[in-house]
């Protein structure tokens, strides 16, 4: 079956403020192994993690791991998964190490079209390697990022992926994610504790003064870049745009018989 973004008005709707687990338990109910979760280790992430494990949903966790990240990070995704039985922590790499692609296409991230192209090649292209192999890829994004995350709903498309995109914590605010993230048992990314709200790659990524933004601290050097792209809700969004997906999700996504 063919879905666009206007088939989601009515399952969004349904979805719209809903507990995190109610659409974790639904997301695992409806799409078993063809589920997956996405982290890159921060906090949002780490905790969409501990949500899905500790009510002994089983899901595969994608990270991707760009090579230029900082130990701190890398740490916390072995942390994570040591203590998470129930997910499987699997690591996606780039093509090339950083210094050959230094070697073969100069410092990218230095320009606004560079970085572009070195989040495609180190972020983007590694995801989409496993593309066909999920169907529905759950995300920790919320509307309290602000930004173009102000509006994400339940359910969104990733036509690059050719799947769904799913967002447990759209509705959920600042406090109750600082709540969370103070549970015992979840595996927080000391970094946040250093001054980084938000965590990329070290060349990219730099700590936020108390009055600055969230997302200050992403590409300082480059004015008016906030965002990697490797999420469909930062690139904005087409109605027209559809994936296809197998018939046998149609009664539980958009009711009526099979």
């Amino acid at each position: 079956m063919r879905v666009t973004e206007l088939d989601l008005v009515h399952l969004n709707a349904r979805f719209e403020g809903a507990p995190p687990l109610e659409l974790l338990r639904f997301v695992s109910a409806t799409f078993g192994f063809r589920a997956a979760l996405l982290s890159s280790m921060q906090k949002a992430g780490t905790a969409l993690c501990y949500l899905a494990d500790r009510a002994a949903l089983s899901f595969d966790v994608l990270f991707v791991d760009t090579g230029v990240l900082h130990v701190e990070t890398i740490h916390t995704r072995d942390e994570l998964a040591r203590t998470h039985p129930n997910l499987r922590v699997i690591t996606l790499y780039p093509d090339h190490s950083f210094a050959e692609q230094t070697r073969q296409e100069g410092l990218l991230y230095l320009s606004k079209e560079g970085q572009e192209r070195c989040c495609y090649l180190r972020k983007s292209l590694p995801l989409r390697r496993v593309k066909g192999r999920y169907d529905a890829l759950i995300s920790a994004l919320r509307r309290g990022e602000g930004g173009a995350r102000a509006k994400v709903q339940p359910f969104g498309l990733d036509p690059e992926m050719g799947a769904l995109r799913v967002h447990p914590f759209h509705a959920l605010s600042n406090d109750e994610l600082e709540e969370l993230v103070s549970r015992p048992g979840l595996v927080l990314n000391p970094l946040h504790e250093m001054g980084y709200p938000t965590i990329g790659c070290f060349p990219c990524t730099t700590p936020v003064l108390p009055n600055e933004p969230e997302r200050a601290g992403r590409w300082r050097h480059l004015a008016n870049v906030t965002y990697c792209g490797i999420n469909p809700v930062d690139r904005g969004k087409d109605d027209d745009v559809g994936i296809d997906l197998d018939d046998r999700y149609r009664v539980a996504l958009f009711g009526g018989s099979a």
